[in-house]
């Protein structure tokens, strides 16, 4: 009884109560490991350290073989700044996850393992382990798709270290939110948005608000704030609010930032707000809503291989107003409905000069301006079922989106033209989608599934010369196709801590408001949707090995390859499809030699190349090869001090035809990182110096931009500048 009032005044708010009414009944049963595991949680919230730290080893000797105290305390070895003893202990949680079935059912026993598995995930972030979060995420997706930890965990995992994976990353951010419980974890503006191209160098500075989640549900009220200082004249802060109090919780924040990038006319400014409120309507029905707004402007931030080519006059504006309701219905413990409407107003501008010359010795100087105007509309339902052994989760999703592209051509001052385009594109994009996981064995999970896409993209094109030189015209262009796509993939233990994954899946890049999507973003691992334009259409083929080969070292190889249908709609003409291909391919390795030092190695190989000569255009190259090689140390001392260093290798060779408007080349570079920082005690907040690309290496590269979707620009990991930048994460 004294547990259960603890338990009650503790979710009320009165934790030095609740806390009180634990020790007592730790006091009249100290014998029991449980208890002992509920009294350090209190210590925990408390920040009573080494209090809580105590009660686990406590528990952990009185029931070696109950994994509770093994993942609490874990979870506190993490804050405390010791990521490499904490990733040991939620191992050994993972590993003694079944011996609670004696009183824990298969299917919740599969939950407790998801769980684990989440929280392994987000101490290999802090470790810089990323490929092995991402496997533990997708991993606990496998055994409990409706895990919103897992969900939140992949994606950040994406947003520190992926590249073109921004539409899964929000997507599994989405899922998350749709998916949890009331709970204190603020939802940060700059979290939500898609292509903020703000290059980091990443590791424990870069912690994000869920980093400071508590171990009770409470309620409560807490700020989380945090600043960041640096070198060409970039800063920029982000502060939220968050609270819960009985069946409601909310959220409301905003971020700003700003840069003058490392070159003329490189300059970004953000400024993004939003706010977030979730109710328990009752213990089945919770009801959500957000609304979030965002204007950007930025100059010409792109690196066309030559970092000194770039206009000096091109300018471009993004605002984007965006409002999402959801619902989410759990009618038993096996079932779990999720309702979504989206949708956004997006308004762009987009300015460029340049000079023609009419013929020698006279040259006017040309103005382009371009203005979108585009509203989308996007509904979903998903339904999630699960049962010992399997789980089957299924969804029809409908997108309306009404795009309007105006253009405009002339010459200053002399007017010998004046052009005006427009170009009307309306879209209906459709989708049903089945997902099953099925587990053959101990070790042996099976993915089987399709979606089925109906995609209906109509366009008109309208010229008027305003001069009156010209008659105006115009002309229609209709694109409609269905496609049912398959999914296939398998993790399956091929010896001990050894583990075998394989897919192969068929992508028709849905028309997405605000990006996200339920749809799940992976299979069996591999990431499913990239930041292609709407309609591209796509096979990936996907091989890997992810071993372990003692408590301190984790190893793995990936094999991917993308054939690839580039949806391609160009201005005044009709909508075509563009082959290319792409391969992605990477090793790595993990080492923690000491409970204090951490190091990762890394093989990558991307290269993208067009297939089809007669499309290829003079914004995208016929071939880029790259191969990087990165390779960080990082140490973690247990009072709070971290340090980490690393050097990354990198050679590209791109090939163009030659009529390609960039340069094309081959370059090889090394670059150094170095962060230190303290982790402030009790889970106070986070600061750090990063110093990126210490030695000040000019280099040539190309970056990502030219095969992502063009209204957010997606720009390369490197800069060709030897840049300084604080960061101070604050919790209150």
């Amino acid at each position: 009884p004294h547990l259960g009032l603890g338990l009650a005044r503790i979710s009320t708010g009165e934790l030095e109560r609740g806390r009180a009414e634990i020790e007592v009944a730790v006091a009249l049963g100290s014998n029991d490991a449980l208890l002992r595991a509920y009294l350090g949680k209190a210590y925990f919230e408390e920040k009573r350290a080494p209090l809580d730290s105590e009660q686990f080893e406590i528990a952990k000797q009185l029931d070696p073989n109950d994994p509770t105290a093994w993942l609490y305390g874990g979870i506190a070895k993490q804050t405390q700044n010791r990521p490499v003893e904490a990733a040991r202990d939620l191992e050994q949680s993972l590993a003694l996850n079944d011996n609670r079935a004696t009183y824990r059912g298969r299917l919740l026993l599969d939950k407790d393992r998801a769980a684990r598995g989440s929280s392994l995930a987000r101490v290999f972030k802090d470790l810089g382990f990323n490929q092995t979060g991402i496997t533990e995420s997708t991993k606990s997706l496998g055994a409990d798709p409706a895990n919103a930890s897992a969900h939140r965990f992949l994606s950040d995992s994406y947003r520190d270290n992926s590249r073109r994976t921004e539409v899964s990353r929000v997507s599994e951010l989405l899922q998350a939110q749709m998916l949890q419980d009331l709970n204190i974890n603020p939802v940060q503006p700059s979290v939500s948005a898609t292509n903020l191209n703000i290059v980091t160098a990443g590791g424990p500075s870069s912690a994000g608000f869920n980093e400071f989640t508590p171990l009770f549900e409470q309620n409560r009220t807490q700020l989380n704030v945090s600043m960041i200082e640096g070198g060409n004249n970039t800063s920029g802060g982000e502060a939220v609010l968050s609270t819960v109090y009985d069946r409601f919780s909310a959220s409301g924040g905003a971020f700003g930032y700003e840069t003058d990038g490392f070159r003329t006319n490189s300059e970004i400014d953000h400024d993004i707000s939003g706010v977030f409120g979730q109710w328990a309507i009752s213990p089945t029905v919770n009801l959500q809503a957000e609304v979030s707004r965002r204007d950007t402007d930025y100059g010409d931030i792109a690196m066309h291989f030559d970092p000194d080519d770039f206009d000096s006059t091109l300018r471009r504006s993004l605002d984007v107003d965006s409002e999402r309701v959801g619902m989410r219905i759990a009618p038993s413990n096996n079932s779990t409905i999720l309702l979504s409407a989206i949708r956004a107003d997006r308004d762009g501008f987009g300015h460029q000069e340049d000079e023609l010359e009419l013929f020698p010795g006279f040259s006017v100087d040309i103005v382009f301006d371009g203005f979108l105007d585009e509203e989308v509309t996007q509904y979903d339902v998903a339904y999630i079922y699960q049962q010992p052994g399997f789980n089957i989760t299924t969804g029809i999703a409908y997108t309306e989106s009404d795009r309007l592209d105006t253009f405009t051509f002339s010459d200053m001052p002399v007017l010998f033209f004046d052009d005006l385009e427009t170009d009307q594109i309306d879209l209906e994009d459709t989708r049903f989608y089945a997902y099953g996981n099925i587990t053959f064995s101990p070790g042996v999970v099976a993915t089987v599934g399709f979606s089925y896409q109906e995609y209906d993209q109509d366009q008109v094109y309208n010229y008027t010369d305003q001069t009156g030189f010209l008659p105006p015209s115009s002309a229609e262009f209709d694109l409609d196709f269905d496609e049912t796509n398959t999914k296939l993939g398998i993790r399956a233990a091929v010896m001990d801590n050894l583990e075998l994954r394989a897919s192969y899946f068929e992508v028709v890049k849905p028309a997405l408001s605000s990006n996200r999507t339920l749809e799940p973003t992976q299979v069996a691992g591999f990431n499913q949707f990239f930041d292609d334009p709407n309609g591209t259409k796509s096979e990936r083929y996907g091989l890997a090995l992810d071993g372990k080969a003692s408590s301190s070292f984790n190893y793995g190889v990936e094999f991917t390859r993308r054939q690839i249908e580039g949806l391609v709609s160009p201005l005044g003409a009709a909508p075509f499809f563009e082959d290319r291909d792409e391969w992605l391919h990477r090793a790595y390795a993990y080492w923690t030699p000491v409970d204090s030092l951490a190091v990762d190695f890394s093989l990558e190989y991307d290269r993208s190349e067009n297939q089809d000569d007669s499309a290829v255009s003079d914004v995208r190259p016929t071939k880029v090869d790259t191969h990087s090689f990165p390779i960080s140390i990082r140490y973690f001392h247990p009072e709070g001090v971290f340090v980490g260093v690393r050097a990354t290798y990198v050679d590209q060779e791109v090939e163009a035809e030659s009529d390609y408007q960039f340069q094309a080349g081959s370059s090889n570079f090394t670059l150094v990182d170095f962060v230190v920082g303290y982790r402030i005690p009790n889970r106070r907040g986070i600061m750090s110096l990063s110093f990126q690309n210490v030695f000040d290496e000019e280099f040539d590269y190309l970056d990502d931009s030219y095969r992502t979707f063009q209204d957010e620009p997606s720009v390369g990991p490197y800069i060709p500048d030897a840049t300084i930048v604080g960061n101070l994460t604050l919790n209150f």
